[in-house]
């Protein structure tokens, strides 16, 4: 039986409701043949023989899975890439990649990974024991690769998964060996009930040892070569071009080729998918649906898990103030705003995990919203006025932002009415969004999600919270110590209640306030039959159905 965060439905049955800049680089080997190539217009310009369209929302940034922070670049990664284990597209299970089987001691301190043989890289290289090892390697040492004069960053899915990097006493990864070509064992210092499922996510995506260069550590991105079914054809600005690997180990995917094209608008994914020039329409919006459904549009919708929140930046001199933040809080209306630009389905989102992972705090703050009350605790606080930067993507949909400038101004239009006083920062995507609000310690508020990457309530708490980083400056001790705690409590209730006690506090302290978790849909067209639809984003192009 099908798990319920897991299950696919049709939204058409469901009735109507109301990072640095992109790279443009030529990949070394290009695959033999003519790939198709799109005009600015976005025509095809020649035909795709057993190939497949899809629509992308923003560029893909930086082609090196451990660095991949946006849902597009990740999903490129994914069909060039392959991890240790995937996951069921049915059940949502942890599942045989490139392991074979593994195994846990019964302390939970040592993993225990069998290979799969004759498994060839991009480059015709061998997958081996070693190779992974080296992957694990540099992972564990990604800051001293990207060095102490990195721009300001999110929390790495290594750093977050262990606790810290090879160097921080607090990384539970004690070794990563190869006792045979086929055999990797990982040893911890603690045990980490979740770590077969997040070993799923695409930033452990293992590329050859050939482009592991300590001397060019950009390599990788120039260059990336891993075990997936796709290899890497082209990369721009406007389209990702992937070809079918001819040696890929579980046989050639159904489609050819796969191209990936960015329509950062909805109208225009809408648009192509009418005319014929994308198969697949990913991340609809509220204002097409019923274009797509009156049309006939086969369409699929991915159970929520994600969360769109509004950080707070606690250094800044008047959201460090709690009775300013809780101000905020109960100034949005978050009924009129799931109702007026999110999917039938969406709901308003009082913690930061989905309901799916069954961690529910019945005990943590809710911030009703409340004009008056708001008002008050604005008066309280003493705020006269100051004027307060906000930042928002422009040009951006993601499963938890389908339309980010109509957002903002509906959240935007909430505070003003109770006496903030707001200063837009629209920042593309494409141009750096993320960068912009992390380098700006002037920043008051912003916009930003994050969706699920496996299923534990980790994949939520972690990245955000489990080290002080410059999206909040929310630093917590007792937050870090329980998020520790949980990592490695093996009875479920007890680890779930240790969530519950992350959820109260962090309501309390509000670094940031929960605003939706949403329904996020695919539309296809008339060259697919099936889409791999998966909650977790773990959506594979080889899984793709072409259309008789």
């Amino acid at each position: 039986m099908r798990s319920p965060m897991q299950r696919r439905r049709f939204l058409g049955t469901l009735g109507l409701a109301g990072a640095a800049g992109a790279l443009d680089w030529p990949v070394s080997e290009p695959a033999s043949g003519a790939a198709a190539r799109l005009s600015a217009t976005g025509a095809a310009e020649e035909e795709l023989p057993g190939g497949v369209v899809l629509s992308a929302v923003s560029s893909v940034v930086w082609m090196d899975p451990a660095l991949a922070v946006d849902t597009e670049t990740e999903r490129v990664c994914r069909q060039v890439f392959e991890t240790l284990v995937g996951v069921d597209r049915e059940t949502g299970a942890t599942v045989p990649l490139l392991a074979t089987d593994w195994e846990t001691s019964r302390d939970g301190l040592r993993y225990t990974f069998t290979l799969r043989e004759d498994v060839l890289f991009h480059d015709g290289s061998a997958l081996t024991a070693e190779v992974v090892v080296a992957n694990f390697q540099r992972w564990g040492r990604m800051n001293e690769i990207l060095g102490s004069d990195a721009p300001a960053r999110t929390t790495l899915a290594f750093e977050s998964l262990f606790g810290g990097f090879f160097d921080d006493p607090d990384c539970l990864l004690e070794s990563v060996e190869a006792p045979d070509s086929t055999t990797v064992r990982l040893t911890l210092s603690e045990p980490l009930v979740f770590l077969p499922e997040a070993l799923a996510m695409p930033a452990f995506g293992i590329a050859s040892a050939e482009v592991l260069s300590e001397s060019e550590p950009d390599l990788l991105a120039r260059e990336p070569r891993g075990t997936g079914a796709y290899r890497l054809s082209s990369v721009g600005a406007d389209e990702v071009v992937l070809e079918a690997f001819e040696d890929y180990w579980d046989g050639r995917p159904a489609a050819e080729r796969a191209v990936v094209r960015t329509l950062p608008r909805s109208f225009d994914r809408l648009r192509e998918l009418q005319r014929g020039g994308i198969d697949v329409y990913d991340y609809i919006t509220a204002e097409n649906l019923r274009s797509l459904v009156q049309s006939g549009r086969p369409i699929l919708q991915r159970d929520p898990f994600s969360v769109l929140y509004l950080g707070f930046n606690l250094d800044h001199p008047i959201m460090g103030d709690p009775e300013v933040r809780e101000a905020a809080a109960r100034a949005v209306n978050l009924t009129s705003l799931v109702e007026s630009f999110f999917l039938e389905g969406s709901r308003p989102a009082y913690q930061f995990t989905p309901a799916a992972l069954g961690v529910h705090s019945e005990q943590a703050q809710r911030y009703n919203y409340n004009v008056e009350e708001a008002q008050e605790l604005l008066a309280d606080a003493g705020y006269d006025g100051e004027p307060l930067p906000f930042y928002y993507p422009m040009n951006a949909t993601r499963s938890y932002f389908p339309r980010p400038e109509a957002v903002f101004a509906s959240i935007a239009r909430d505070l003003t009415a109770v006496g903030f006083n707001i200063t837009p920062r629209p920042v593309s995507w494409d141009n750096g969004y993320v960068d912009a609000l992390l380098d700006d310690d002037q920043r008051a508020m912003h916009l930003l999600g994050r969706n699920g990457g496996y299923r534990s309530p980790h994949s939520f708490f972690g990245p955000l919270f489990s080290h002080q980083t410059p999206e909040f400056n929310y630093d917590s001790p007792e937050v870090r110590e329980l998020i520790r705690s949980a990592r490695s409590e093996t009875e479920e209730q007890s680890r779930n209640d240790l969530y519950r006690a992350i959820a109260d506090l962090v309501a309390e302290d509000l670094p940031a306030l929960p605003l939706v978790h949403p329904i996020s849909g695919v539309a296809l067209g008339r060259g697919v039959a099936d889409y791999p639809m998966s909650p977790v984003l773990h959506e594979l192009f080889k899984d793709i159905v072409p259309a008789d």
